[in-house]
């Protein structure tokens, strides 16, 4: 069964397939970063079933956290490192910390995908080497990526979360690419990449015009969504 480390907001602890949840925040009574991190597995899960989570809890109750409790979240992943690690935001800077822990993983096995701003720039972290960095792109619908090769972002996929119109951007992108490359791993014994590659529907920058739908959120300070 495939393991994805979610960091996010807090999951209930009745959900199904939650493995394991540790908090690197104090709780502050909001409910969004709830709201997001189960339309962030939603959206996985309509993808690849029957996978096993493990909550790496980062955003307090708003959609808000810190460089330290980043990097304490993939430290504390990197101690059992899961197939896939589904980070939803991006952040302003990084770390030696968050290079390293990215590299721990990394070298375990870990795929892990970030958020990508659409209007290019860095985040993190989606910038560091290795990581599969996404953005939305409005051509793309679920089961589509798109091969953008960007200087900040690899591929693009759909800009809305499973379930949740009202979560769109490079988080639920995030969701999707992390879904799609499940599938891949679920259903192949090909390298996970090459899998990843037969949902590639589009090559090139989005252009004006290419898609029905609004363009997508770039990934700020927090979810990015």
């Amino acid at each position: 069964m495939i393991r994805v480390g979610l960091i996010d907001g807090a999951l209930p602890g009745d959900w199904p397939g939650l493995a394991g949840q540790e908090w690197f925040c104090r709780p502050d009574g909001a409910e969004l970063a709830s709201g997001h991190a189960e339309a962030m597995v939603q959206t996985v899960c309509t993808h690849a079933e029957d996978v096993l989570l493990l909550n790496a809890v980062v955003f307090p109750g708003q959609l808000s956290t810190t460089l330290d409790a980043i990097c304490a979240a993939l430290s504390w992943l990197a101690e059992d490192p899961p197939d896939i690690v589904l980070c939803a935001f991006g952040m302003a800077r990084s770390s030696i910390e968050m290079s390293v822990a990215v590299a721990r993983l990394q070298q375990a096995g870990s795929l892990i995908v970030g958020s990508a701003p659409a209007r290019g720039g860095n985040a993190y972290p989606a910038a560091i080497t290795g990581v599969l960095s996404v953005q939305g792109d409005a051509r793309c619908r679920p089961n589509d990526l798109s091969r953008l090769d960007l200087p900040h972002a690899a591929y693009g996929a759909c800009p809305i979360a499973a379930g949740r119109e009202d979560i769109r951007g490079a988080s639920a992108a995030a969701a999707h690419l992390a879904g799609l490359l499940a599938r891949s791993v679920q259903g192949s014994e090909r390298n996970a990449l090459v899998g990843l590659e037969t949902f590639v529907r589009y090559r090139g920058r989005e252009r004006r015009g290419d898609g029905a739908l609004a363009g997508s959120g770039a990934a700020g300070v927090s979810a990015g969504g």
